[in-house]
């Protein structure tokens, strides 16, 4: 897992099960939320980018409060 302002990466190895690469997304999730409750301006977006990759950011696109999923895996 790799954390930005505002934006964690979340790759999971091959073989992850999906318990596994769900308690990750759920970790990412928490570390942008605890971001996102100071300001109350922006939702969190988690992009699939591939296979057992995600994105986990803030995001402008969604409103406060609540957390958007996107599939952009096969996206050129």
């Amino acid at each position: 897992m790799t954390q930005h302002t505002g934006n964690v990466t979340v790759k999971a190895p091959a073989g992850t099960g999906w318990a596994a690469l769900q308690d990750q997304l759920e970790t990412a999730h928490a570390a942008v939320r605890s971001l996102a409750i100071p300001d109350r301006r922006h939702g969190i977006l988690i992009t699939r980018r591939g296979h057992g990759t995600y994105t986990v950011a803030l995001s402008a696109e969604v409103p406060y409060g609540l957390t958007y999923e996107r599939d952009d895996a096969g996206v050129p």
